[in-house]
């Protein structure tokens, strides 16, 4: 097995599920919440952005297709400002 999650996910993911769907907020609510347990190990100093909201996008645009780090930015900059705040982005 490929140490990359993204690899990993890649290559076990079925490819035949081409639809999108929107992020709205009752679907992204309840993603953040469970991310929002997960403790925080990240130093005060410098946190711009709360886990919850790195992770949820991380976790989206890899089902969403990604397969980088680059295509996971691509995928939060090609969303509106509306599910960007769901996020938690600002």
């Amino acid at each position: 097995m490929a140490s990359s999650l993204i690899t990993a996910l890649t290559v076990t993911a079925p490819h035949a599920a081409t639809t999108s769907t929107a992020v709205t907020k009752g679907n992204c609510g309840v993603l953040l919440d469970v991310l929002a347990k997960i403790p925080d190990p990240r130093d005060r100093r410098g946190i711009r952005y709360p886990l919850s909201a790195v992770l949820g996008v991380a976790v989206c645009a890899v089902m969403a297709g990604a397969p980088s780090f680059a295509a996971i930015t691509d995928w939060l900059h090609d969303l509106d400002e509306q599910a960007r705040t769901r996020f938690g982005f600002r």
